[in-house]
C-alpha cells in the first residue's frame, strides 16, 4: 500500500534522518528547497526538484551543509 501523505518543510523547520542505521544523528535546520531548470525539446522551461539542504554543526562544531531528499527526513519533535 502506497502512503500517499504529503510532508512539507519550510526554512527553519528542524529535522533528523530518518534512517535508524545511523549512529549519530544530528538536528539539522531546513535552509531551502534546491530545484534545477531543465529545457525541453519544445523549448519550455521545466522546474525539477532536486532536495532540501539542511545545514547542522558536527561533533568538531564545524557547519556542515548537504542536500537530503524528502524521504530521508523527518520532522524533529523535542
Amino acid at each position: 500500500m502506497i502512503n500517499d501523505d504529503k510532508i512539507f518543510y519550510n526554512p527553519g523547520d528542524l529535522v533528523l534522518v530518518r534512517h535508524d542505521v545511523l549512529e549519530n544523528k544530528p538536528v539539522m535546520y531546513v535552509v531551502e528547497k534546491i530545484t534545477r531548470s531543465i529545457m525541453t525539446k519544445d523549448g519550455d522551461k521545466d522546474n525539477i526538484f532536486v532536495g532540501i539542504k539542511c545545514r547542522w554543526f558536527d561533533n568538531n562544531k564545524v557547519l556542515r551543509e548537504a542536500i537530503f531528499s524528502t524521504k530521508d527526513l523527518t520532522h524533529y519533535h523535542e
